[in-house]
């Protein structure tokens, strides 16, 4: 197994661990940096049209994304686009672009090779790969919340035939058709608002009492004559319906089992956080598994920081860059205190 080495390591590499790796290569660029993950599988990556982030009117998604990896580009890294499709007409479909490193890595370097676990040393930690072992010095976890599958009736056997898991990524390819997308908050809303772009009616159906996005969200979905909000749906109760592709739907609403005819389903549920690949690591969490930290975005594991949505944090993408480039800032403050 290749061995490799570095100052930091950020794992997860989303807005909050691009901005990470912005602000730490920003205030010591001396140090080393991997940056682990792959940008366009991110969930800023799969949000709809962005309206509130300071001094950007109104972006989509994965475009954000790419202005933020062209930034990290021009901090000298080396990338190496090792898969790409090209954008659809209306520059929202990146599925397929992967972003894969150089073998020898520059002062910040991004790979799209997948932790398999991260051990503690006395000198630092030890990431594992399929392919390699890299020793770091330091670790920010920006792995985000992972989605929440197989837990619809009819998922598993549909996924990839009606079945999607992005409604950004996939929601121009039902262009005409009638939709539902299951979930709640922000992501959901904004999943929602995008799909009526493009599909002739748009169902949401919602696991609680009220869906919890934002006011301007909510106000939006009211107005928007192809989006029906349904409130209270028992997910256990849902069956996605058909054999070789999706057919329709079926759910219960209060004592009535309703049935819908749709060609697509999109399912924007989160999971709790995923610590697996870190359990050696003893990471102290909350009572909702999420990573506790303290003002400095540090763990009770020395060297190891946490930043974005694995913390609890709000899932406003201005709020976890923030998160992000602090905790960047942080990393380096530790590692320079170390020398």
């Amino acid at each position: 197994m290749d061995k490799e080495n570095c100052d930091l390591a950020i794992i997860g590499a989303g807005s909050t661990g691009l901005s990470a790796a912005i602000a730490a290569y920003s205030k010591n660029p001396d140090i080393t940096i991997k940056l682990f993950g792959i940008p366009y599988d991110s969930n800023t990556a799969k949000k709809g049209e962005l309206e509130t982030l300071p001094g950007i009117s109104k972006i989509v998604g994965v475009d954000f994304i790419q202005q933020i990896i062209d930034q990290v580009q021009n901090f000298n890294a080396e990338f190496v686009q090792k898969k790409t499709t090209s954008d659809d007409a209306d520059g929202i479909s990146k599925e397929g672009s992967m972003l894969e490193a150089e073998h020898e890595f520059s002062a910040l370097d991004i790979t799209n090779e997948m932790v398999k676990s991260v051990s503690k040393t006395n000198k630092g930690f030890i990431i594992a790969t399929e392919e390699k072992s890299i020793e770091a010095k330091s670790i920010i976890i920006s792995t985000g919340l992972p989605e929440l599958h197989h837990t619809i009736k009819g998922e598993d056997e549909l996924v990839h035939k009606g079945v999607s898991h992005c409604a950004v990524c996939d929601g121009a390819l039902f262009r005409g058709k009638k939709v539902v997308i299951i979930g709640k908050g922000n992501f959901v809303a904004r999943g929602a608002l995008f799909l009526r772009k493009y599909c002739r009616k748009v169902t949401l159906l919602c696991p609680e009492s009220n869906i919890g996005c934002d006011k301007r969200f909510l106000k939006k979905l009211n107005k928007s004559l192809n989006i029906t909000l349904k409130n209270n749906v028992d997910l256990e109760s849902v069956e996605i319906i058909g054999n070789q592709m999706v057919e329709g739907l079926r759910y219960q609403e209060e004592d009535e089992i309703k049935e819908l005819s749709v060609n697509g389903v999109f399912i924007e549920l989160k999971d709790k956080p995923n610590l697996s690949i870190f359990s050696d690591l003893n990471i102290r969490t909350t009572e909702e598994g999420f990573i506790e930290t303290q003002l400095n975005n540090s763990t009770n594991v020395k060297g190891l920081f946490a930043a974005g949505t694995i913390t609890g944090e709000l899932d406003y993408t201005s709020v976890l860059i923030g998160d992000g480039y602090k905790t960047g800032i942080e990393a380096i403050e530790y590692l320079e205190k170390q020398i």
